[in-house]
């Protein structure tokens, strides 16, 4: 493909990838835990209702190859969730090795995607994966598997929400839309065993927020995987504007440079 318009055959073959993402010879290692009671729901955006059980996924995760971004590694922090009768993963913060598997999801399904560093590896019946960014560790996890299981995996629901911000900056441009991502799993290996995770922070991701209180066990998966995504609901703009400005972006006021009192001494940029 080269140029700065694609042809009509393009543009079909680049639409049938969006449509079904694949995502071969993926390994992962997971935690599951439960945090404090109202954790889960202080997180949750207007659309989404707490499960009865404040469980809470994190994931390393390497994939092999893809029809859409290549190999990469990632991560992942999920609560459980229920949008009606659906009940899924809603996720919180999805790190990503490279910038291709960053702009894929995010533009497509609304992945709360940021670029990071990302490990995991295995020897022997131990497998540890770990996350991090701008020099911190956000997330360790490390399992010990003792059993191999042989089962039909059921599909695996997450849940996103696809929003831009207004070009006026001051709201956004389409109602916010909740989005549903179902993944299907040609699965090759299952083990399950004891494991720990430690959650950190930087002044970007408050991953710690999600405070471990009960390890519920670890699963160390090897697939290939297919999604398929559909919208579910549009939400109010302002009801979920606290947590979308709070999505997939660093902090919004980070970057401010200029003087405390900038805007209000009449200081003007020269123009070019």
């Amino acid at each position: 493909m080269t140029g700065f318009v694609r042809t009509a055959a393009e543009v079909a073959e680049i639409r049938d990838r969006m449509a079904e993402n694949r995502f071969l010879d993926a390994r992962s290692v997971s935690v599951r835990y439960l945090t404090r009671p109202g954790v889960v729901e202080a997180v949750l955006p207007p659309g989404l209702e707490p499960t009865d059980d404040p469980v809470v996924e994190a994931e390393v995760v390497v994939v092999g190859e893809s029809n859409c971004v290549g190999s990469f590694a990632g991560g992942g922090l999920y609560v459980q969730a229920r949008h009606g009768d659906v009940v899924g993963q809603y996720c919180l913060a999805m790190p990503m090795s490279t910038d291709a598997a960053v702009r894929w999801g995010r533009d497509l399904f609304g992945e709360p995607k940021k670029r990071a560093a990302v490990r995991l590896e295995r020897e022997g019946p131990t497998v540890a994966g770990s996350v991090a960014r701008h020099g911190e560790d956000l997330l360790t996890v490390e399992a010990t598997l003792e059993r191999e299981r042989d089962v039909d995996p059921a599909t695996r629901t997450v849940f996103h929400y696809k929003a831009l911000p207004d070009v006026t900056g001051r709201g956004f441009q389409f109602d916010p839309v909740l989005v549903r991502v179902d993944f299907e799993s040609d699965l090759h290996r299952f083990e399950t065993g004891p494991g720990s995770v430690t959650l950190g922070r930087t002044a970007h991701d408050p991953w710690a927020d999600l405070a471990v209180e009960e390890v519920r066990g670890a699963a160390y998966v090897e697939a290939d995987l297919a999604s398929n995504q559909t919208e579910l609901a549009t939400v109010d703009p302002e009801a979920f504007a606290p947590y979308g400005l709070a999505r997939g972006a660093d902090d919004w006021l980070s970057p401010d440079t200029l003087p405390a009192d900038a805007a209000s001494s009449g200081r003007t940029m020269d123009r070019m």
